[in-house]
């Protein structure tokens, strides 16, 4: 297993070289990274300087452009010596392909952090850029055991987040400059700054803008270096040291000579002692689809609602009343239960009864009649009124 990180410096590569097990730096030119900084001769001569010290150097050009800016970036990359890079690190598959159509030879490193998470989706993107793709760099929102399984699986090298600010947001457009530069200023980019807001508890977001767009990071960094012994074992091949928010005065890779030292030796005291707070949210489990199941419980609502739901909660005050509209005409010898948008089955009281907008009490109802009762407990609007199972069963077998 080996590391990687940015670089933007010749100090940057002089740390690089005495960093074990870090073999490959990444350069961000303005043209063709989103947080690039580097002119195209700045790139290509740390490039050149980078091989001679014994260090691979990978071209990143990570933004999604419309085919018209694609077509002027090509035609501006002709005149650029690729041979220089022994890789182009690359998200958009357009861009990809035309790599691998123009320069053929070139190593190809796809970028999917965004949207590709299935392993089906993956294998896809290896047989379409086949022979030219050396590598994937996989989502941090993967946890460890499907990392673990792509690592095995995959017929590539792949990479992931060892350490580095974790996106919450990004668009393409200028959204700090308006706000933070006058019309005529001469200042150019990038500009960061902190954003907070109260539905946030004001926690200071770092939020960025460079040529390509604003960047919003969360305040804790992703921090897996000392968890990477599963990965290790299972193949992957690097990992990946994002140091760029931590840089000082034009250098972006500052102390990583002392940090893969450490993750090789003490990573645990590396983390406690990390500059900002740390935590890895997706590493042990990916809870964001805990929810689909409340999700298809919704979709068996609405099969009740058109078969077999006699009446819909509408609104209700706690502790006071609850308001149904009937769905179809029925008896309120046939209510069994109520079942709420969870999928929970509550049971109705046997003193609750139901009355019309008059206070009356009905023994039966009408298509699209309102209906009130005392509170029942946990009903909520969307919740249907259930009818006994054998009337249920009844239903069924008419319409067999």
């Amino acid at each position: 297993m080996q590391f990687n990180t940015f670089v933007s410096s010749i100090n940057d590569l002089k740390r690089c070289v005495n960093a074990p097990n870090l073999q490959e730096v990444l350069l961000q030119p303005t043209l063709l990274a989103k947080q690039g900084q580097l002119s195209p001769q700045e790139t290509q001569s740390l490039a050149s300087t980078a091989t001679k010290s014994g260090l691979r150097p990978v071209l990143v050009w990570d933004i999604l452009m419309p085919q018209e800016v694609m077509n002027q970036i090509c035609q501006q990359l002709t005149q650029w010596d690729i041979s220089k890079f022994a890789a182009v690190r690359v998200a958009d598959p357009g861009a990809a392909w035309w790599l691998k159509m123009n320069y053929p030879t070139i190593a190809l490193q796809l970028i999917v952090e965004t949207g590709n998470h299935n392993l089906e989706g993956l294998r896809g993107w290896c047989e379409i850029f086949s022979d030219s793709l050396e590598r994937l760099i996989l989502s941090i929102e993967l946890p460890e055991q499907k990392l673990i399984e792509y690592c095995q699986t995959l017929p590539v090298a792949c990479e992931v987040l060892g350490v580095g600010q974790i996106l919450l947001f990004y668009s393409p457009r200028s959204l700090l400059s308006p706000h933070l530069l006058d019309s005529d200023s001469e200042e150019k980019f990038p500009l960061q700054t902190t954003v907070s807001s109260e539905d946030s508890n004001n926690r200071p977001f770092p939020t960025l803008e460079t040529a390509h767009g604003t960047f919003m990071f969360l305040d804790k960094d992703q921090f897996i270096l000392d968890k990477l012994e599963g990965l290790q074992e299972a193949g992957l091949h690097t990992v990946c040291l994002d140091l760029r928010h931590l840089g000082i005065d034009g250098d972006v890779a500052v102390d990583v000579d002392k940090i893969c030292s450490q993750i090789l030796t003490d990573p645990v005291s590396l983390r406690k002692n990390w500059a900002r707070p740390t935590r890895s949210p997706f590493f042990n489990a990916n809870r964001t689809t805990s929810i689909f199941s409340r999700m298809k419980s919704k979709h068996k609502l609405v099969q009740y609602r058109q078969e077999i739901g006699l009446a819909e909660v509408l609104a209700g005050e706690s502790g006071n009343y609850v308001v149904f509209q009937s769905l179809r005409p029925f008896a309120v010898a046939q209510i069994e239960k109520i079942i709420v948008p969870t999928g929970e089955e509550i049971e109705i009281p046997a003193e609750i009864v139901f009355r019309n907008l008059n206070g009356e009490v009905v023994e039966s109802c009408d298509r699209e009649q309102i209906l009130i009762t005392d509170w029942i407990k946990k009903a909520m609007p969307g919740s249907l009124l259930l009818g006994i199972a054998e009337v249920r069963s009844q239903k069924s077998e008419v319409r067999t």
